[in-house]
């Protein structure tokens, strides 16, 4: 029982971990599932289910387990040519068109937003695409254009 108190009150504990370490001492104490619900920790059902994970793995059976979630579907090998993709230059992509190159190449259908997360997680960020002039303009034809824009501003 020392170990399941010192459970209970460490920092590293998550609350859902806390909360079923709590619900385990009050069974230990005499409390019901009712009351312990009562309690505001659990509901009664997952009182009895944690009680049931304590007597068949002990204290570590009540740790929160990994969620993993689904398995992307953008493997490696598709996210190693998007980076060479992105990294050519060769045209302006956005999620879209990015989207239906990954579809037609791959034949991987993945939603835009799906995308943009997987991409992120990859270390990819979104920059927005601006025009610029190449190279300098002529001083004299600056000269010109302000001259032309001052007239055009005192209207003559």
């Amino acid at each position: 029982m020392t170990a399941l108190r010192r459970l209970m009150w460490a920092s590293t504990s998550l609350p859902c971990e806390r909360k079923r370490y709590l619900a385990l001492w009050h069974t230990h104490q005499g409390l019901s599932a009712l009351q312990i619900q009562a309690l505001g920790l659990l509901s009664a059902a997952r009182v009895y289910s944690t009680i049931r994970l304590y007597q068949r793995g002990g204290l570590d059976a009540l740790k929160e387990r990994v969620h993993p979630g689904r398995q992307s579907r953008l493997t490696p090998e598709i996210l190693a040519d998007v980076r060479e993709q992105l990294e050519s230059g060769e045209r302006t992509w956005n999620s879209r068109t990015l989207s239906e190159y990954i579809a037609q190449k791959h034949g991987v259908t993945i939603g835009r937003t799906a995308l943009r997360d997987q991409l992120r997680a990859a270390g990819m960020s979104w920059q927005r695409t601006r025009y610029v002039v190449a190279g300098q303009a002529d001083p004299k034809q600056k000269v010109a254009f302000r001259n032309d824009l001052e007239v055009v501003k005192k209207g003559r």
